[in-house]
């Protein structure tokens, strides 16, 4: 009992500690929205949701590669499971934006292009320890790793963007572009979805209970609720699923654009390119009129890069106001160039898929989009192979 009232005593000064910081940093977010605010539509309003989006990661530790990765290793699939419920709650939210007249963005062909990248994304993202989203949120915690994934991140998509015209010539022009509620019709596209996402949910549970047959959730007892433990205290991974799936779908009504993490880094390849070159890369991928258009605007004018870097400063704010956020060296040094080279894997596997397990596994399954489910697949296939290799050759 005094050990427990001796870790409380500690908890409360690292909060007295930490707390004054995440104040500080509240307090310049709502400068830098409100200077965005002035500089363009939407500006503020993408900074504004990623740092919802960080802040959520952060606190429910939604993690898309211990989702896909701990069901090989481990038989615990509770992050497999918040993903789907996440998924079942975004499907009927895409689809009544869809109603609304929005058109749903993440909706691209489906090809081997799209297996082969969410293969790729799949090694990568258990080799490097996080997938995109996971990647911007321990950034914004302070592990320094994660800062040199990031940097290894943007080198692979600018490999792949500079690629991105062979893959379109040989599987993208080529491969159809399957939405379901136009081949289905709206409500069985919808039955039948949820169907699938629940078939699902039911075969991670019998997964479960066949590992760990005599477990016994402990139960907790109920505590008042106060505010302050929406940031002193861990989320349930569900709770984070459904936050997510809520600003996901808001944030596609508000604007249009749904959320999407890889693209950006594409973008700061490429300024990085003329940055040390002089000239923008002249590759097919940054002549499509939505990247040119996009490079155009500039580094903080550019919607998708201010959603990343809310992400980053939302996650920051969340671990300092839980007293959580520290500098984190590489635990094993080896590991650093297997996590550099799922970098590159990530972002060569995004950029040829035309999405991450954020744009091309997350929103394109909710937005009925068939890439989004063949990508989940080589995904999962990927996931398997990083653990192999994980297991085998890392720890």
């Amino acid at each position: 009992m005094a050990k427990e009232l001796q870790m409380d005593k500690q908890v409360k000064v690292n909060l007295r500690s930490q707390e004054p910081y995440a104040l500080g940093l509240a307090l310049l977010a709502a400068g830098i929205y409100w200077w965005l605010q002035g500089h363009g539509p939407g500006q503020g309003e993408a900074w504004l949701f990623g740092l919802a989006f960080g802040f959520v990661l952060q606190r429910s530790r939604f993690c898309f590669v211990a989702a896909f990765r701990d069901p090989f290793i481990t038989g615990n699939t509770s992050l497999s499971r918040a993903v789907v419920i996440a998924l079942a709650a975004a499907t009927p939210g895409m689809a009544l934006v869809a109603w609304t007249g929005v058109t749903l963005a993440d909706v691209h062909p489906v090809g081997w292009h799209t297996l082969a990248g969410g293969l790729l994304f799949g090694v990568g993202m258990v080799l490097a320890g996080g997938c995109a989203s996971g990647n911007l949120m321990r950034v914004g915690e302070g592990h320094l790793l994660q800062w040199l994934v990031l940097g290894a991140f943007i080198g692979g998509s600018l490999w792949g963007a500079r690629d991105f015209g062979w893959w379109q010539q040989v599987s993208i022009s080529r491969s159809p572009t399957l939405f379901l509620p136009k081949v289905l019709g709206w409500g069985p596209a919808l039955v039948i979805q949820l169907l699938v996402l629940g078939l699902i949910y039911l075969g991670l549970r019998h997964l479960e209970n066949r590992s760990f047959p005599d477990f016994t959730p402990a139960r907790r007892p109920r505590q008042p609720f106060h505010l302050r433990r929406l940031w002193t205290r861990p989320w349930p991974y569900w709770t984070g699923g459904l936050a997510l799936a809520v600003l996901d779908v808001a944030l596609i009504w508000r604007g249009g654009q749904p959320w999407g993490i890889t693209t950006a880094f594409s973008y700061w390849g490429a300024w990085l390119w003329e940055a040390f070159t002089g000239a923008p890369p002249d590759w097919y991928y940054y002549s499509l009129p939505t990247h040119s258009r996009a490079l155009s605007l500039g580094f903080l004018a550019e919607p998708r890069t201010l959603l990343d870097l809310g992400l980053i400063g939302g996650a920051s704010l969340a671990s300092l106001a839980a007293s959580e956020f520290r500098f984190h060296w590489p635990r094993r040094w080896p590991l650093v160039p297997a996590a550099l080279m799922g970098g590159l894997l990530m972002g060569y596997g995004a950029r040829i898929a035309m999405g991450c397990n954020i744009g091309a596994l997350f929103n394109g399954i909710a937005s009925f989009s068939l890439h989004g489910w063949l990508f989940g697949l080589g995904l999962a296939g990927g996931a398997y192979l990083g653990s192999k290799l994980l297991l085998r050759f890392l720890i």
